[in-house]
């Protein structure tokens, strides 16, 4: 409907230019989006793990638990420690990824939220 509307009253080339302007601002559009999860999901991650040290207690006593998981599945004390430390990276990579997620979904809004005033100032068409 959208795309009816852009060509409703206007000549050929002018539909033309309005399909490369679509053509080209979809792999920009999504380029962006990956630029922004790439990037925010290196923050967060780097966020996180500011946490994930030996020092803080609420890393020792999570260990402790998801060692203790691990232990009683099956295996040594060892490799349930080993199991649980890579369990831990790999909800910090989880979590930052669905952070980062939402970042991306939050630039989308501002970027989509600022095209509403540039549709609201444009001229009606006279047919």
């Amino acid at each position: 409907m959208i795309t009816t509307a852009c060509y409703y009253g206007i000549p050929d080339q002018a539909s033309a230019l309005i399909s490369v302007a679509r053509n080209v601002g979809g792999p920009i559009g999504v380029s962006i989006a990956q630029n922004v999860l790439a990037y925010r999901e290196q923050f967060h991650q780097n966020r996180l793990v500011e946490h994930v040290v030996p020092s803080n207690p609420g890393y020792q006593e999570t260990l402790r638990i998801v060692t203790d998981y691990f232990a009683s599945a099956g295996g040594g004390v060892a490799d349930a420690q080993g199991r649980a430390i890579a369990y831990i990276g790999q909800q910090v990579a989880t979590q930052s990824a669905y952070w980062a997620y939402i970042d991306v979904f939050f630039t989308l809004m501002l970027i989509s939220a600022s095209a509403v005033p540039l549709a609201l100032i444009l001229r009606k068409v006279k047919l």
